[in-house]
């Protein structure tokens, strides 16, 4: 089954404006540029642009976001995220054609993705530059278009944030070389393994013991085709429950490692 990131987001966005609403702050996140210095890459929780207008932008590409805060004296959303640079694309007869945000281009012409842009969850109905800010507001940019095949799973990226919601905890996975990736989930999901099967990050095959888990961050691993297994541990003990059994404890460490 292909999984579509964008609607899974978006209707996280409605179920937890609560959690990604952040109060206007004038400390202001360091800024660094994407190699093009096209855009500014955007810091999960951080704070951009000075103004006496506050609203939250979440930024969504393959379940990885980041949610912030724009301060801005601007109108419109599109105006405020183009003179901060988070925003860039091209002028077009509908208003501005958003290419690059966050240092992700996407082009429908050249690969058929394209950033979507949802207000408080649901599809926009005017353009980002045609739209008035309200600072109560939640704004979202995804990229609509990317699906994956079934058994795929979404690239994890080190101290990244994935998914929307209102419970998050600590997920690393480890590969053959020993390399530890960690990053956070955020979920409105009961368990573990709801809340990272949701969002593309794992894989696999439903048993009699509940899900046997193949592929992380784009590795497989098949006890019967390679003699190696996803090993699943709660806070460096191995686990006693499956990870679809597991409900979400938010002070735990939850980890896979390839072993076998």
């Amino acid at each position: 089954m292909k999984k579509l990131f964008s609607l899974l987001l978006a209707l996280a966005v409605l179920c937890s404006l609560a959690s990604v609403a952040f109060a206007a702050s004038t400390e202001q996140s360091e800024i660094l540029w994407d190699e093009n210095e096209e855009t500014i890459l955007l810091e999960n929780g951080g704070v951009y642009g000075q103004g006496d207008t506050a609203f939250t932008l979440v930024v969504s590409c393959l379940s990885e976001t980041a949610t912030v805060t724009v301060n801005t004296d601007a109108k419109t959303v599109g105006e405020a995220l183009a003179e901060l640079s988070i925003v860039a694309g091209e002028d077009s007869e509908w208003g501005l054609y958003v290419k690059t945000v966050n240092g992700i281009t996407a082009d429908y012409d050249t690969d058929g993705t394209y950033w979507a842009f949802y207000i408080d969850g649901e599809y926009a109905m005017t353009s980002l530059d045609g739209t008035e800010i309200d600072p109560d507001s939640v704004y979202m940019l995804t990229v609509d278009g990317i699906e994956l095949e079934e058994g795929e799973t979404v690239p994890l990226h080190d101290g990244k944030n994935y998914g929307l919601g209102e419970k998050e905890f600590a997920f690393q996975v480890t590969d053959k070389e020993g390399n530890v990736t960690s990053v956070t989930v955020c979920t409105d999901a009961d368990t573990v393994g709801e809340a990272l099967a949701e969002l593309g990050i794992i894989a696999g095959d439903e048993s009699e013991w509940g899900l046997y888990v193949k592929t992380i961050n784009g590795i497989t691993a098949d006890y019967d085709t390679d003699g190696t297994y996803w090993a699943f541990y709660i806070d460096g003990e191995y686990a006693m429950t499956g990870v679809d059994a597991t409900e979400i404890d938010e002070e735990a460490i939850y980890s896979f490692a390839i072993e076998g």
